[in-house]
């Protein structure tokens, strides 16, 4: 005769437990993680890359890995994002392991909730070793994360000899492209992209100078090569920007929003104004 099984076999999987119940489960685990940080500080001087999403992130920041700037090698995913990084930033963000919090990029928790989460942040500085695991002798190294906007505060705390690169885009089009990818309410877009462009603005206030520097998207793909060269200067790097580079860089893409119907949709808002956009801005 078979014996029974004991009943802790029985137990169900936490993949098969109830939504709420793994949640709660998620949330105790992340209450028993040191995440307040100890005050670590590095002297590493990272590039960080920061820009809401669907603002040419992505292929300002190829360009630059092809000048010779190291982003994480073969460690980053289809949109140039260092996992290394991107992992803290999404923790920071509540973005965590169970899906204890969902949608983190598009709900901001505050900035108390970030810095207290630290942690996370600190144990990526301390672990570069791994990061690092396939750099060939780049002397520029960083990360592009556009949740970099919104937890900027920690970084510097944590490498206050760090530059920043802010890459800004028109909020409608970035709004129109949200609810394209995303399904998102064009107005909600548009006031998400604010928000994120005030944090990385504020977070940057506490740099000097020649260690922030922003950027127009707009601008980049009207005239590639002169924002490209302006962005390696910053960054540290002497080279020559090749046109072969530059191809992959269409100018129309920034004015497709002017033939968009659902421009006219969307309302204005004070920070389009503040960078240069906004009804009948170039």
């Amino acid at each position: 005769m078979t014996e029974p099984a004991p009943w802790w076999r029985k137990l169900p999987n936490a993949s098969e437990l109830p939504g709420a119940f793994a949640a709660a489960v998620g949330r105790q685990t992340l209450r028993q993680r040191p995440n307040g940080g100890s005050g670590f500080v590095s002297d590493e001087a990272p590039l960080i890359i920061a820009g809401m999403h669907r603002s040419g992130t992505s292929i300002m920041s190829d360009l630059l890995v092809e000048a010779g700037v190291y982003l994480g090698g073969t460690q980053v995913d289809e949109h140039q994002e260092s996992v290394h990084f991107s992992r803290a930033n999404r923790a920071m963000l509540g973005e965590a392991a169970a899906q204890v919090y969902e949608f983190g990029w598009a709900a901001p928790k505050r900035r108390e909730f970030i810095e207290a989460r630290r942690g996370y942040a600190e144990k990526a500085a301390r672990d570069l070793r791994s990061y690092f695991r396939d750099r060939k002798g780049e002397q520029v190294w960083g990360w592009k994360d556009p949740r970099n906007s919104l937890t900027l505060d920690v970084w510097l705390a944590i490498f206050p000899n760090a530059r920043v690169l802010h890459i800004l885009r028109d909020g409608r089009t970035v709004a129109l492209s949200l609810a394209d990818r995303d399904d998102l309410d064009p107005s909600f877009g548009l006031a998400l992209w604010a928000h994120y462009v005030e944090e990385a603005e504020r977070g940057m206030e506490r740099l000097p100078a020649d260690r922030r520097c922003t950027v127009r998207y707009e601008d980049f793909v009207q005239q590639p090569k002169v924002v490209l060269e302006q962005m390696l200067r910053f960054a540290g790097i002497d080279a020559p920007v090749g046109d072969a580079a530059l191809e992959k860089v269409d100018a129309k893409v920034a004015s497709a929003r002017d033939a968009d119907p659902r421009i006219a949709e969307i309302r204005e808002h004070a920070v389009l104004e503040r960078y240069g956009y906004g009804q009948g801005a170039d």
